[in-house]
């Protein structure tokens, strides 16, 4: 027995109908019911894949927004994005009419300094999730929203990452590269600030013979050191070697008998 039910192809190519050049002409020619709302020409351009956009001033978006759904025919907000082009803000919605296979793209710009607009929730409850999510990348404050609060990030979290001033890790500020200075400070180290290397410390050779019956008196060892800015570390020898006052030898002691 067949437990999954038998679908049959479509015999109908897909409809073109949205990519038209004249059924684009009907919306442009509906859209232009807005300008007598708003008293004033709503910019329009032909967008790719069919879709037509406009630009409102945010603070009639929400009369706007109900002339779309009520009178035009859009049932369906599909997307609530946000831009940072630096000098401002925008929000930009997506509409779908079904009905009329329209695709609408609506840009509001918003001050960088304190964005806000109100929230299309009350008109499209898909706006919901959508708006928060906004909120919590770029920081656009939707008035009016029932539960504006992050989605993604912890409520805790400082900052909006899409922002172009938003900054992951505090700043800070470094030395400038080796590459940048003359050889004979680059090989001194000193554009080294507490960075820890390591120094050969010999033992039985010369200086650095053990002479503490207790220790070692051949080999070699290892032990990190932090440089500073140019200046020998105490307890390292002049040729970089470090030494403590076990391993530190003088003058050789004269034996008796």
């Amino acid at each position: 027995m067949d437990l999954v039910p038998h679908i049959q192809a479509p015999t109908e190519p897909p409809s073109l109908l949205a990519y038209d050049p004249e059924h684009i002409n009907a919306l442009l020619n509906r859209l232009t019911q807005l300008d007598t709302t708003l008293g004033q020409e709503v910019p329009k351009r032909r967008l790719p894949c069919g879709v037509v956009g406009i630009e409102l001033p945010a603070e009639r978006l929400l009369e706007i927004a109900r002339i779309l759904r009520d009178e035009l025919g859009f049932e369906l907000l599909t997307c609530v994005s946000g831009v940072d082009m630096v000098a401002h803000v925008e929000s930009i919605y997506h509409f779908r009419s079904l009905s009329q296979t329209w695709l609408l793209q609506v840009r509001v710009k918003l001050p960088a300094e304190s964005p806000s607009v109100d929230s299309l929730v009350s008109l499209y409850p898909s706006a919901n999730w959508l708006e928060r999510e906004t909120y919590d990348m770029y920081g656009i404050v939707y008035r009016g929203h029932p539960d504006l609060r992050r989605i993604l990030l912890d409520d805790d979290f400082f900052g909006f990452p899409l922002l172009k001033s938003f900054h992951p890790t505090p700043l800070t500020v470094h030395d400038r590269a080796t590459t940048q200075t003359d050889a004979i400070r680059a090989v001194a180290g000193e554009q080294q600030r507490n960075v820890e290397r390591i120094a050969s410390k010999h033992l039985g050779q010369g200086d650095e013979e053990r002479l503490h019956p207790g220790k070692l008196t051949f080999g070699s060892a290892a032990v990190y050191v932090k440089t500073g800015q140019g200046v020998i570390s105490e307890g390292v020898g002049e040729h970089g070697f470090a030494t403590d006052q076990d391993t530190k030898a003088g003058p050789a002691k004269p034996q008796r008998g």
